[in-house]
């Protein structure tokens, strides 16, 4: 019984990790693009909002602000991509 928990939770921690890339249609978005280059290849979000997360740069620890850009997939769970400065810093399943 121990075992079939522990699958449980490892299923549930992959489904919230970060993804490296997702496809929009034949075109792959990554990290490290422009927030122009996911528009021409995704379209508008279906929804964006603000957060603030932690960044480490340099040796130092700072809070900046983030846009979080919400697309959704048929069939699939939607990803969450986070855009700081004009370029894709992070890309996750909701």
């Amino acid at each position: 019984m121990n075992k079939f928990w522990l699958g449980v939770f490892f299923l549930l921690v992959a489904s919230t990790a970060p993804a490296d890339s997702f496809r929009c249609g034949r075109m792959l978005v990554k990290p490290g693009e422009s927030s122009n280059a996911l528009i021409k290849k995704c379209g508008d979000p279906l929804r964006k909002y603000s957060s603030k997360e932690t960044v480490y740069e340099h040796g130092h620890r700072s809070t900046v602000g983030v846009s979080n850009w919400v697309y959704s997939r048929k069939g699939k769970k939607d990803m969450i991509v986070s855009v700081r400065a004009g370029d894709i810093i992070k890309i996750q399943v909701d």
